[in-house]
Formats: C-alpha cells, structure tokens, sequence
C-alpha cells in the first residue's frame, strides 16, 4: 500500500514539474514576444523623435531665413532712404541721434 502511495506521490511530483516546466517555456515565450514589442515601440518612437526633429529643424531654419531676409530688406530700405537724404538733412538726423547712441 504504501509503495502505490508512493508511486502516486511521485507521479503527482513528476505532473507538477512537468507543468512548471511548459509554464516556464510559456513565460519565456511571452517575455521575448513583450521584449520585441518593446523594442520596436522604441524604434518607432526614435523614429518618430528623429522626423519630428528634422521637421522642427526646417521650420526653426524658414523662419530664420525669413526674419533675415525681412532684416536686410528693411536695412536695404533705409540705406536707400539715407542715399537719397541731402548732407544737411542726414547730419540733422544724426545730430537728433547722438544723444541716443551715446547714451548706449
């Protein structure tokens, strides 16, 4: 009697191992399936960050081109302004000036 309780002690131990073991494989399934999507959420979002960047980039570069071009536009504008000015209106402007530049 007591060696088919034994026997059965024995069989139960090698069904419970038996079920460890296809719940380990299953989990280590499950953690590399996880692994991989995370990877490539990862790589999607460093892609996603690196167009984003190149986007933000141009933008940041139009507009600075844009804000110089309205610079030198406007500079260009009034260098024709002073050209045109005679020498005794130009020395009166920079009479009504000089306190303002020095005051710099």
């Amino acid at each position: 009697m007591e060696k088919g309780i034994l026997n059965e002690v024995i069989e139960a131990e090698k069904d419970i191992q038996a079920c460890i073991e296809q719940e380990q494989v299953r989990l280590r399934e499950m953690l590399e399936r996880v692994r991989l999507e995370a990877e490539r959420s990862v790589a999607e979002a460093e892609r996603e960050l690196s167009a984003s960047r190149v986007r933000d980039l141009d933008a940041a570069r139009q507009e600075a081109e844009a804000r110089a071009k309205k610079i030198v536009e406007e500079a260009s504008g009034r260098v024709h302004q002073l050209e045109r000015m005679d020498d005794r209106t130009l020395t009166d402007v920079i009479m009504k000036r000089i306190p303002r530049i020095l005051m710099e």
